[in-house]
């Protein structure tokens, strides 16, 4: 057994039990658990949102919802999907702020704060993401950021801060992640005498009966006897589940995590070949993701997907990129001529997204972890900028979660949140007869306004987040309507997403 893992699990747990003999089963629960993590999948530039949602908006959902849809591919897994409804990002374009529709989406989306108005337009609060970190992770160490290719340092390819204007650059090369793990891995060449008699099936409170034996045999009371009995049950209970999964090398290994996958994966920054860092460098960083939970090494976890690319790999050979084509138009210009075809690119573009996110969610719920997998313990969401690329709305946003967080989460479910009919958008109504039209915002939706902080205080309660005063969170970000001298003016959680 790895040293620290028995440090983090148990040995935690012998040492406070006696001082907690009173709190009983909740000990028990709490140590005795999988750590629960937030998996946050982000991509740009909207989707066609009427090829994306699932087919029921409102009720339990299986496999047949997803036939014909952007997401058919998670059908074997529509009994762990959420599909949350009818949420929207406070402040956004015209809704509290009239800064680049990009930069609100992207620097509020995580903070649901508004940004500077001035010079870079960051963010003016920190992320959910180092908000979940510091009150799940071990030390309240950073999140785990990850993306593939290049990662621009400003407003528009930033999603993560670590405080008001302080943008939190993500990690881009796949070894440097991989060598913050190999630290943690078990090893034979560690192995001592408890390690060599774990394996021979014996309990590590057998290794130190002798000294238990002769601690109950001192001058105590009963009161004090039924103590350090109830201890050692307690003990005995936690140790019987302390969660199996390997941090090692041969995990590393049979995840596909070898010196030559990561030769080939590996790069980051400007200059890189994107063809390489999105497939290669894409299938690699799951691969990590994957073993970063296996190592419990972070709780708090982002995969973004840079948006302004052009698509040539796998199959997909464009001519624009995907800002382009989210316009329409092929350009960053608002309104004009659709360009040939671009309906069937932007749809090749959001399955390629929607395979990738398969592939994390397929390969987590294929790893055991106590009494389920990695994915029935995390909540794992496929987050978007926007919900339309061309109306560049942030309402009525495509969301989808994996998971149920321990089962804190529904699942096998579409719940709409806002009331009355959402709809799915308007997606293919601009380009329906070749042109555009003057007006490009016909192509996002009404309604759907429920504030996305309250998912995000939802997830933070999820993964075992508590509010100062030891009690559930309530509140997370700055603003959430479009007063921003409001501040906070609906907190709590959605109630209607608990199992």
């Amino acid at each position: 057994m790895n040293r620290r893992l028995f440090l983090r699990g148990i040995g935690g747990a012998a040492l406070a039990a006696p001082f907690l003999s009173s709190l009983g089963g909740s000990v028990r629960a709490q140590e005795a658990a999988a750590p629960r993590r937030l998996v946050i999948f982000y991509t740009h530039n909207g989707c066609l949102t009427n090829r994306w949602f699932p087919a029921v908006e409102d009720g339990p959902i299986d496999a047949s919802a997803l036939v014909g849809k952007t997401l058919e591919g998670l059908a074997p897994h529509a009994s762990k999907l959420l599909f949350p409804r009818g949420l929207a990002l406070y402040p956004a374009y015209f809704r509290g702020q009239t800064i680049d529709p990009h930069d609100q989406a992207m620097g509020s989306k995580l903070t649901c704060a508004p940004l500077d108005t001035e010079g870079s337009h960051w963010a003016l609060s920190h992320s959910l993401d180092h908000e979940v970190a510091r009150r799940v992770n071990q030390g309240a160490k950073n999140p785990l950021v990850l993306s593939v290719g290049t990662a621009f340092n400003n407003v528009k390819g930033i999603l993560s801060y670590s405080a008001a204007q302080e943008p939190y650059a993500p990690e881009t090369n796949p070894r440097n992640v991989y060598n913050g793990l190999t630290g943690l891995f078990s090893s034979e060449g560690e192995e001592g005498e408890a390690d060599h008699r774990i394996k021979r099936g014996q309990s590590i409170i057998d290794l130190v009966s002798e000294d238990l034996a002769a601690f109950k045999r001192l001058d105590m009371s009963r009161a004090d006897q039924r103590r350090i009995d109830d201890w050692l049950q307690l003990l005995r209970e936690t140790e019987q589940q302390v969660i199996p999964v390997a941090c090692n090398e041969d995990s590393a290994t049979t995840l596909g995590i070898t010196e030559a996958d990561l030769a080939a994966a590996s790069g980051g920054g400007f200059g890189v070949n994107l063809a390489t860092a999105f497939t290669l460098g894409g299938d690699m960083m799951i691969k990590l993701i994957a073993l970063t939970m296996m190592c419990d090494n972070n709780r708090s976890i982002v995969l973004q997907w840079p948006g302004y690319v052009k698509f040539a790999w796998d199959g997909i050979v464009h001519d624009y990129d995907h800002h382009g084509l989210s316009h329409r138009n092929g350009s960053a210009d608002v309104g004009g001529t659709c360009v040939s075809g671009v309906l069937d690119a932007i749809a090749e573009i959001d399955g390629w997204y929607a395979e990738r996110y398969v592939q994390l969610v397929t390969l987590l719920d294929s790893i055991s972890e106590g009494d389920g997998t990695l994915l029935d313990h995390s909540a794992v969401m496929w987050l978007p900028e926007l919900a339309d690329g061309n109306a560049h709305n942030t309402n009525n946003l495509p969301i989808v979660i994996a998971g149920s967080c321990g089962g804190y989460l529904k699942t096998g479910a579409s719940v709409n949140l806002a009331g009355g009919t959402l709809g799915t958008g308007n997606s293919e109504a601009s380009c329906a007869d070749g042109g555009m039209g003057s007006n490009s915002l016909n192509t996002g939706s009404s309604g759907g306004m429920v504030p996305l902080n309250k998912l995000y205080v939802t997830l933070m309660n999820a993964v075992g987040c508590q509010a100062d005063d030891g009690g559930p969170v309530t509140s997370f970000g700055v603003v959430d309507s479009a007063e921003l001298e409001a501040g906070i003016t609906d907190p709590g959680e959605l109630s209607a997403l608990r199992a």
